[in-house]
């Protein structure tokens, strides 16, 4: 975390599917210096039947009452290796940057009782991304990491544009990402040319219908 100015404590294990309600390292200041904190990813459903609140829209967060306060006081830096998208339900991507490099999104710090919660903003899908999905989270470069941190909240409105698509690489992974309990460097293994042809015969034959009950993944970044 050297990186980051900031000093890690604690024994972190490295984590290849992160899950909304599960925590993750942040980065967040709000005195002299950075500090690196663990909070829980999205905000609780608030009625029966909903999500969790995991994305704040870069678009409209300065202005909208749940992320307004924290857009001007508590951004953080949620670092990450990629992201996961689906393309279509059963259809999981794995998205990194093009020289496989960290990777920084913009998120904010929001109380919840007497937790810390974060969300990731996001943005419109820029370029060839547009065929995974309509949105993909606001990846800041280097020099941005500070002011994002720091700035005004004028200065972070600046800050919020899509990175084209060129700045990434992305590949097709097994449906294993789904399941909130699977969490190994394999989910991060691309599919080979026979996972592929055997997933596009069987859904040629069968599309199989929608559980009620299912426990995978749904939109990260929608």
């Amino acid at each position: 975390m050297r990186k980051f100015g900031v000093t890690v404590l604690d024994n972190l294990q490295p984590r290849w599917n992160v899950a909304p309600s599960q925590s993750a390292l942040v980065i967040h200041q709000t005195g002299l210096q950075p500090e690196a904190i663990m909070p829980k990813w999205g905000l609780p459903p608030s009625a029966e039947g909903r999500s969790f609140l995991i994305n704040a829209r870069m678009e409209t967060a300065a202005e909208k009452p749940t992320f307004s306060q924290a857009f001007a006081r508590h951004r953080c830096l949620v670092v990450a290796s990629g992201w996961y998208e689906w393309s279509e339900p059963k259809k999981p991507w794995h998205i990194q940057l093009a020289d496989g490099g960290l990777m920084v999104f913009g998120g904010l710090v929001l109380p919840y009782g007497k937790e810390q919660r974060f969300v990731i903003m996001t943005a419109a899908s820029n370029g060839d991304l547009k065929a995974i999905h309509h949105r993909q989270p606001l990846v800041l470069p280097p020099a941005s990491w500070q002011p994002w941190l720091t700035g005004t909240a004028a200065d972070a409105s600046r800050l919020c544009v899509a990175q084209p698509s060129d700045w990434f690489n992305w590949y097709r992974v097994g449906p294993s990402v789904g399941r909130v309990a699977e969490d190994h460097p394999e989910l991060v293994t691309p599919l080979d040319e026979a996972a592929l042809a055997a997933e596009n015969r069987a859904h040629s034959v069968s599309v199989q219908s929608k559980k009620t009950n299912d426990t995978r993944q749904g939109d990260l970044f929608g």
